[in-house]
């Protein structure tokens, strides 16, 4: 889950800022992807900036088209279809999509493995959950991972190896918004998919202002940041997770066991990239805090977790990276 950041908390600032540089700040909502989207640009008039955040939704709209599962009728519903052994050949944009995938997979070890659809279908976690039998588990961990997906980026070819099934709720969001990013330059500009945002340029008034979510009340605020550039992502349970027999059971899974990640806190994941900082945030929950935090340091990736203590307490802990662009955090 990428929990809801209050984008627009500044708004009146901002706005009145544009005014005084002589921009209108201009903003819409739109619902894709299976969550809500919100959009603001500064431009010179209302028009333009209707215009320019109108490309920006058909670039959203398009990459739902190759990427959703919940479509027949998309990419990579085609691809989950296609018979076992019969390569299948991607279009130009989604093979650039697959190579950075693949290249995550591998640099993540395997925390951040997309082709989890059996898995997931296993649990019933896109709907009301269920707890299979470790004789159901470990067939759905045998049809499950990219090592049973044969990419040639030469060819832009994807063959199965067998009848796993790809998943695009832990990188789909980041690749929109970076697909976004392409169509509309250095802004400024920002948009919120789902609670994964991206920015282009600092604005008028200087940083958008981003609300990290409390871990357990996806609506309740638990830190503030500004954001000049690039991409935050969170992951978390809140109320995506799914309840068995009275257990609530994470809706993000660890690939490498195939059982539902531990961590009940939140990541939140900085990147230049955003289909890096949704792939990051998914494989650095699936690690928990002790794993995560030693790999983010040894990579300078900027992270934040956020961990729940006893009586309602939150620790709030980041690397080095998250620190030197955010300051000090403090719960």
């Amino acid at each position: 889950m990428k929990p809801l950041a209050a984008l627009f908390i500044a708004a009146a600032a901002v706005a009145a800022s544009a005014d005084d540089r002589g921009l209108e700040f201009v903003t819409r909502d739109a619902y894709l992807m299976g969550t809500r989207a919100q959009l603001a640009v500064f431009a010179p008039t209302r028009d333009a900036g209707l215009s320019t955040l109108g490309t920006a939704l058909d670039v959203l709209e398009a990459t739902e088209q190759e990427l959703s599962t919940w479509r027949k009728s998309s990419d990579v519903s085609a691809l989950n279809r296609q018979p076992v052994g019969q390569p299948w050949h991607a279009s130009a944009s989604l093979c650039r999509t697959f190579e950075e995938v693949w290249r995550w997979q591998a640099a993540t070890g395997g925390a951040f493995d997309p082709a989890i659809g059996r898995l997931l279908s296993a649990w019933d976690i896109h709907g009301s959950g269920i707890r299979p039998t470790p004789e159901q588990t470990s067939r759905a961990v045998a049809a499950s991972g990219l090592r049973l997906l044969a990419f040639d980026p030469r060819t832009c070819t994807v063959t199965r190896r067998a009848d796993v099934t790809l998943d695009a709720g832990a990188f789909g969001k980041g690749d929109a918004l970076d697909r976004a990013e392409a169509s509309l330059g250095s802004g400024p500009w920002l948009i919120d998919l789902g609670g994964q945002v991206s920015v282009g340029g600092p604005g008028p008034a200087g940083g958008w202002t981003v609300d990290i979510a409390h871990p357990r009340h996806r609506d309740r605020p638990h830190l503030r940041v500004g954001l000049s550039e690039g991409s935050l992502s969170t992951s978390g349970g809140s109320e995506r997770n799914v309840t068995v027999g009275g257990v609530r059971i994470s809706h993000i899974f660890d690939p490498r066991t195939g059982q539902p990640a531990a961590f009940d806190g939140s990541v939140t994941v900085w990147h230049r990239r955003a289909l890096a900082a949704d792939a990051l945030s998914t494989a650095l929950f699936v690690m928990g805090p002790a794993e995560g935090l030693q790999w983010a340091e040894s990579r300078g990736i900027a992270v934040l977790y956020l961990v729940p203590g006893t009586n309602g307490t939150m620790r709030a802990t980041a690397s080095a990276a998250f620190r030197e662009l955010f300051g000090e955090t403090k719960s």
